[in-house]
């Protein structure tokens, strides 16, 4: 999006949704180059340093980080979905388009898309992506996927770059589409099975202490625990195979992205660095990117009547 910070704070402040202002989830980003030529969006705090977007010692609120952006502290603004955004009672899916944008039209299947899901839409940061903002409930697997030739990412938790850039003819609020958000995911993802609730409600009542025992004590404890406690030998000692490895074996007992991420960083795996490194062009970090593939890797959970695994 071009424009000054002064200007970006201006489109901002007239177009964001007045609902998703209640929240401190807001973190000025950095344009920063990336490989692919790309402009990468990097979260910073007031004083222009990294951080990571799921510290919520440095959230903003909607007021605050408008003002920073004025005062210059960024490029620009993004929001973090970390569970506490929501509408009518479900949470905040961002539907992200990258690439639709040609000559100010949408293309045939984008229009088709966002004009479906009846809620609030802005234009991307670069003008040529487009984000859908709704409220809806979503499965633990199932991102990033393909609809009618168009790459489709769903961020339920992430960093998102905003820009208040309304899209005409879609509202100006966000409007809870539980209806349609599965429709959506259902299409992207025809193979992918949501949990029932009677497999999903004895993962809630699991502790992230209680995990680590369990998975400590499972058939396969010894190679968790050898993980956990750091010994990445057995993954050709590559920190990013031995990561993968630890939450797959987690997700066995949680598909939670934040129990995830807590227990993965109770783990002597810990990096604060590379998690905090972006991975994605639109703002995500490693640990995140990483949470989302372990769990698209399939469906297997922990059940309290079978044995461990």
């Amino acid at each position: 999006m071009s424009g000054t910070s002064e200007e970006c704070a201006t489109r901002l402040e007239q177009g964001w949704p007045l609902a998703l202002r209640r929240v401190p989830a807001y973190l000025p980003f950095r344009f920063v180059p990336r490989a692919s030529g790309r402009l990468g969006k990097r979260p910073c705090s007031l004083t222009g340093q990294w951080v990571d977007p799921f510290d919520r010692r440095h959230h903003l609120s909607f007021e605050v980080a408008l003002e920073a952006l004025r005062r210059g502290a960024g490029d620009g603004l993004g929001v973090v979905l970390d569970g506490r955004l929501g509408v009518g009672g479900l949470p905040l899916v961002a539907v992200d388009l990258d690439d639709v944008v040609r000559g100010g039209l949408l293309s045939p299947a984008a229009l088709e898309l966002v004009t479906s899901m009846v809620s609030y839409a802005e234009l991307s940061v670069s003008g040529a992506g487009v984000h859908v903002l709704a409220g809806g409930q979503l499965p633990a697997a199932g991102r990033r996927g393909n609809w009618r030739g168009l790459p489709v990412e769903l961020i339920t938790h992430g960093y998102v770059a905003i820009t208040g850039n309304h899209l005409p003819d879609t509202p100006v609020g966000v409007i809870a589409r539980p209806a349609e958000v599965s429709a959506l995911h259902r299409a992207l993802f025809p193979a992918v099975l949501s949990m029932s609730p009677a497999r999903a409600s004895p993962l809630a009542c699991l502790g992230d202490e209680a995990i680590v025992k369990r998975a400590r004590n499972a058939r396969n404890g010894t190679r968790f625990a050898a993980l956990y406690d750091g010994d990445l030998s057995a993954h050709g000692n590559d920190p990013s195979r031995a990561d993968l490895a630890i939450l797959s074996h987690l997700r066995w007992y949680t598909r939670d992205p934040e129990q995830l991420r807590r227990i993965w960083a109770s783990s002597a795996l810990y990096r604060p660095d590379r998690w905090a490194r972006l991975a994605t062009h639109d703002g995500q970090d490693y640990a995140t990117v990483t949470i989302s593939r372990a769990l698209a890797l399939g469906q297997p959970h922990f059940d309290p009547i079978r044995r461990t695994p």
